[in-house]
């Protein structure tokens, strides 16, 4: 999972230059502005488990803040499941330019027969390094290996292992 953010530096500084009584009510301020109970803990110091701090939030009383609360990061950020307000991003991968999709099918249509025994100028071993080599090209380029595999005909399992022994 992604690193869980934390609260502001000087928010935990002035927290913790707080009593008891109002730094309980400034976690439980900090709560209902909508940091969670988790992210509150993790950023004191030391550190505090979430059933501490609940304790604390539900003890507090509601006080005025004479300090401006800082808001909470975007829920995609601090929850595994996206919000309809913050939808969690998905980067785009690459896929397979088309003019080396028949260049990847030929290749591996001649490494398919490619032997360990096979003469190192064969065109079929010739084949299997150049399928290698192209292969950890893309993937270098950030085109995902099951991409390389479907445009390769081969199964993606095959194209792992071709491409974690180059």
């Amino acid at each position: 999972m992604i690193n869980q953010p934390k609260l502001p530096i000087d928010e935990v500084t002035y927290v913790s230059s707080l009593t008891r009584a109002e730094m309980e009510a400034r976690l439980r301020a900090l709560w209902k502005a909508g940091w969670s109970l988790a992210i509150i803990g993790d950023s004191l110091n030391p550190k505090r488990p979430k059933t501490t701090i609940h304790f604390w939030v539900r003890r507090a009383e509601d006080t005025k803040q004479f300090r401006a609360v800082p808001l909470p990061p975007p829920k995609s950020l601090t929850t595994s499941v996206p919000t309809k307000n913050a939808p969690r991003l998905r980067s785009v991968s690459p896929g397979v330019p088309t003019e080396l999709r028949i260049k990847l099918q030929e290749l591996s249509a001649l490494s398919k027969r490619y032997r360990a025994k096979t003469s190192p100028t064969s065109p079929l071993a010739v084949a299997n390094r150049e399928l290698t080599e192209l292969a950890q090209q893309l993937r270098g380029r950030g085109v995902p290996t099951a991409a390389i595999a479907e445009a390769a005909g081969v199964t993606y399992r095959a194209m792992a292992r071709r491409l974690s022994n180059g």
